[in-house]
């Protein structure tokens, strides 16, 4: 057996010819003795020899380059970096900074989209676990939901063999009591027996088999044995649950839910114990979708078949569901996290167009940082020219000049790079907070963000030094001895197209947060319909409702109560459930959406809220024929098609109602949803939320009058309230939290252009003094000689507008199309953009050009 010849012919190409015949015979001779007794092994030793002898003292010289030469031309190379730095502060100041700022916000943005990217990743089997949603045809679209029934769910493993392996998780929450702890939980879930089967979740103590197997099973978390128990061994506590209806015995305990995975329990609670105590209807109603299904498919299974098949199973199994209104869909785990934003998820989930622009804005600060590197460079080359005509004069070739200002760019992208890595450590835990993460800061040090910043300082460091390096170093020595204007036209053009490259970014910037921010506070502000402020919904709880008017009564003595109205659902919320209905002059199969969402409500829940009616009046208790009476929403009389609704009669449930008044559309869910049709109807039962209208001036008295009454009424439950404007507001913390960050990393880009911008003016200052000096001894005044310098950069900034805005305006046009509700992207943006941007450049500027201005013109003439 002969040594690998490819490992042979690498040796043969580096090696130097005097060492190769010894090298090669020597590690033959090993190979020959190793090879009898283990031969892969002798030859993986023999190709790692070979790899131990790629040093520099065994490299043959390749072309020119000479390896005697080589330490002391890197050290040279050092050397000269170095004294250029301490020569050239200012603009070796602004070069490092300015690529180190580049640097950090790209390492953050890096960061926060390795976190975004890595949600739900870390299951065993994730490639074949997906969610089964649903969606409703609503107006002509489908509104999508994440979550089903459970007779759905039941029916889908039946029929499906290839997701037999099927959990549902239905979302709880409640007061466990254990000794003398008493405690409102809310992250609760009934999950199925085989939940560790589909999720990679794994325990510290119990068998993931049969923990969830039976009735009055539990599987808590680590924080919250420790949190209970402490330093006792949790197996077989028991907790009584919701006030002694239940018991749940802890069976197991896991660790907690990593921060990437799109829910978090802390209890899952086994669903055989949800049998025993909730309504038989849950299990039996194919409308009742208050479960999460998941599944994990059979290896080969094929997705696309799967939900092909969804439309025939719908129209043979699910009731009054029919496929033209109601469909199935998979969704894989690993794409919830960033491309999902159904109705009912479990928890708010991030964005994948936010990763795209985050990763777009990330570029656009790099190539910034990189722009001001290659400006300040080539413009600063007459400073160098006589260095490189000297060089060549004493023999320098050009490839020894490239490489040299080539190591200058990588010394001076590592000491950038080194710097952002330092204020990334320092920063880290302030950008969490700012951006709602948990990224530890040891990410920062593992090998694949060291490795990541290692190719950066290739990478960039050519892209940054590679145009520099070859300008320099195609100088002509003669002329660079002479000083004759080495840039050229051509280098006078690049550069000045780099700098309107940057305003093209900057202004792009600017008003593209500008339009994020109009949206953003589009969204937090728009008139929904209702009169929200000073209204506080309060959830009943266990309250007697044969109790409600009397609680009524008590809280309407008091002179900070103003209103009080009741429904069965909170404000912002969702009404996940849909009825078919039959409706007067209304042929239903001809009805796109042949659903309605119902909401139940009191006499005076319109009166609270103070919205408004369109036509007809409010529920009242004169007329005792209102227990038979509902009332619509504008959506609804639109897509029932009525001229005169009121008085004509729907059919729900088997029961007719009469229609005595539109109320207006008034927004009661998230604005990412148009205004349902709605259905609300007269009830005493199913009232869960109480909205209190209280006096602005008595606020605190109200709360504390509030609190007292509820108390009397609800003694096992501890009370609860919220602002509506607030929980409003708090559904667009996703947008406002994007804003503000595409805000700060925009403000950082326009940083970094000012310095860059600074640096130009800067050095086109020290190039002109001669003729500012001129001018001044004839007379110019320092606003004409300021103008000198600023001018050629504002013609630029035209020259920059023109081609930004209108990129700008399509791209964010696209962006707020993807609301439904959205702005109309005016004239302010834009104009507010270039004004910022040319306010920015005169500032910048304008400063280095006052300064040289006054300058005394005899210092700069005697200079010359």
């Amino acid at each position: 057996m002969v040594p690998p010849k490819r490992a042979v012919r690498f040796l043969r190409w580096f090696c130097r010819e005097d060492y190769i015949e010894e090298i090669e015979g020597d590690l033959t001779e090993i190979f020959e003795k190793e090879v009898g007794e283990t031969p892969r092994k002798a030859k993986w030793k023999f190709v790692w020899s070979v790899i131990k002898y790629f040093r520099p003292q065994f490299l043959k010289p390749f072309g020119n380059f000479y390896q005697s030469n080589s330490f002391g031309m890197y050290k040279n190379y050092l050397k000269i970096t170095l004294r250029v730095f301490n020569r050239e502060k200012l603009y070796s100041l602004i070069n490092v900074s300015g690529l180190a700022l580049g640097f950090l916000c790209c390492l953050m943005i890096y960061l926060f989209i390795r976190d975004e990217i890595s949600y739900d990743k870390f299951h065993q089997d994730g490639d074949r676990v997906y969610r089964i949603a649903s969606a409703y045809m609503r107006q002509s679209k489908w509104e999508p939901y994440s979550s089903n029934s459970w007779r759905t769910g039941e029916l889908i493993r039946s029929n499906y063999p290839e997701l037999k392996e099927l959990v549902m998780i239905c979302s709880d929450e409640g007061i466990l009591v254990y000794k003398d702890k008493r405690i409102y939980e809310t992250k609760m879930a009934w999950v199925g027996d085989n939940f560790f089967k589909v999720f990679s979740f794994p325990l510290v103590s119990g068998n993931p088999d049969d923990a969830l197997r039976g009735t009055n099973k539990v599987v808590i978390s680590e924080s919250m044995a420790a949190k209970y128990f402490g330093a006792e061994n949790a197996i077989g506590k028991v907790f009584e649950a919701n006030d002694n209806s239940y018991q749940l015995q802890v069976s197991a305990v896991m660790k907690d839910m990593p921060h990437n995975s799109h829910f978090h329990f802390d209890f899952l609670m086994s669903s055989e114990t949800l049998r025993k105590i909730a309504p038989s209807g849950m299990f039996t109603n194919v409308g009742w979708d208050s479960q999460h299904l998941y599944a994990k498919a059979t290896p080969g299974a094929n997705p696309a078949l799967l939900e092909a098949s969804f439309p025939a199973f719908i129209d043979k199994n699910l009731d009054f569901m029919k496929s033209d209104k109601f469909k199935l869909f998979l969704q894989p785990l690993k794409s919830i996290h960033l491309e999902s934003n159904n109705g009912l998820e479990i928890e708010p989930n991030g964005s994948l167009s936010q990763v795209y622009t985050f990763s777009v804005i990330a570029i656009f600060i790099l190539v910034i940082a990189c722009v001001n590197y290659v400006n300040l460079t080539t413009a600063r080359s007459l400073r160098r020219a006589k260095e490189v005509g000297v060089r060549k004069v004493m023999g320098g070739k050009q490839t020894d000049l490239v490489k040299q200002f080539l190591s200058e760019s990588f010394i001076i992208t590592f000491m950038a790079i080194l710097i952002a890595l330092v204020f990334a450590l320092l920063l880290l835990p302030q950008f969490n907070q700012f951006a709602g993460k948990e990224i530890p800061l040891s990410v920062l040090l593992t090998p694949e963000v060291l490795l990541t910043l290692i190719a950066s300082v290739i990478v960039i460091g050519l892209m940054a030094g590679f145009y520099p390096a070859v300008m320099l170093s195609s100088f002509k020595p003669t002329n660079n001895l002479k000083g004759v204007d080495l840039g050229g036209k051509s280098g006078f053009l690049f550069r000045r197209g780099l700098v309107i490259l940057q305003f093209v970014i900057s202004i792009g910037l600017i008003a593209g947060s500008t339009i994020v921010f109009q949206q953003w506070n589009f969204l937090k502000n728009k008139e929904l319909g209702l009169n929200e402020n000073m209204l506080i919904s309060v959830p009943l709880q266990t309250m007697n409702r044969n109790k409600l008017d009397a609680f009524k009564e008590m809280l309407l003595a008091d002179h900070s109560i103003k209103k009080i109205g009741t429904s069965n659902m909170k404000m912002p919320g969702w009404i996940s459930n849909s009825t078919g209905y039959q409706a007067e002059d209304v042929d239903i199969s001809k009805v796109t959406n042949q659903t309605m969402k119902i909401m139940r409500t009191d006499f005076d829940f319109f009166d609270a809220i103070e919205t408004k009616f369109a036509d007809g009046r409010n529920f009242a208790r004169k007329f005792p024929s209102d227990s038979s009476a509902i009332i619509i929403n504008e959506s609804a009389v639109a897509q029932l098609g009525w001229k005169n609704p009121v008085g004509k009669w729907m059919e729900l449930d088997n029961k007719k109602y009469t229609v005595v008044g539109v109320v207006k559309d008034f927004h009661f869910e998230s604005l990412h949803r148009l205004i349902p049709p709605t259905i609300f109807i007269l009830s005493s039962e199913w009232l869960n939320w109480v909205y209190v209208r209280i006096d602005n001036a008595n606020t605190q008295h109200a709360i504390s009058h509030l609190k007292k009454t509820y108390s009397q009424f609800v003694t096992n439950r501890d009370f609860s309230y919220s602002f509506v404007d607030e929980d409003m507001k708090s559904q667009y913390n996703a947008e406002e939290k994007f804003t503000e960050t595409f805000t700060l990393f925009t403000a950082l880009a326009i940083v970094i252009a000012c310095l860059g911008t600074f640096g130009l003016i800067s050095f086109a200052a020290e190039r002109k003094s001669k003729e500012i000096g001129v001018r001044k001894v004839l007379g110019a005044s320092v606003g004409q000689v300021s103008y000198l310098l600023v001018r050629e950069f504002i013609i630029l900034l035209v020259i920059a507008s023109a081609i930004s805005l209108p990129l700008t305006w399509y791209f964010l046009n696209n962006w707020v199309d993807t609301f439904i509700y959205r702005i109309t992207i005016g004239y302010g943006p834009f104009v507010l953009a270039v004004v910022i941007a040319a306010f920015i450049v005169i500032v910048t500027t304008g400063f280095r050009a006052m300064k040289a201005a006054m300058a005394n013109p005899v210092d700069s003439l005697r200079d010359e």
